[in-house]
């Protein structure tokens, strides 16, 4: 009896921890609205946003910047190198937003990802977003 036991504890913590893998096809083709940084709202006039397109090319705006480049995948966790942006003159609120941005996404982050939220949790900031849209 123990056996069974044992073997479907085994069983379910392998269907669970199969279950957590994003995969590139889960975030590719859609545009993500930036809603938080470590879990302060950020305001949504500003607009920031992140698209992942076709081969995990990525682009967006991250504060009053526009950026775009590629990025990996590797166990769930995301990186872009390299990684090109404009070169406007922010105001220091949006500054920070941007810093955050792009630090996160240069440095990489962690993967969590739920459908309709995607979580990028690098070494200083957590960036919280919401699917805004499909892409075609």
């Amino acid at each position: 009896m123990k056996a069974i036991f044992t073997a479907a504890g085994a069983l379910l913590l392998t269907a669970c921890s199969g279950g957590l893998d994003v995969v590139e096809s889960d975030l590719q083709h859609h545009r993500w609205q930036l809603t938080a940084i470590n879990g302060e709202a950020v305001d949504p006039e500003l607009k920031s946003d992140l698209e992942i397109g076709e081969h995990f090319t990525i682009n967006g705006l991250a504060g009053c910047n526009r950026f775009f480049g590629s990025a990996t995948l590797e166990l769930n966790r995301l990186k872009a190198e390299p990684l090109a942006s404009t070169q406007m003159a922010c105001l220091p609120a949006v500054q920070q937003v941007e810093t955050a941005v792009l630090t996160t996404l240069t440095q990489g982050a962690a993967i969590k990802h739920d459908g309709k939220q995607l979580e990028l949790a690098g070494e200083q900031y957590t960036l919280s977003y919401q699917l805004a849209d499909w892409m075609q």
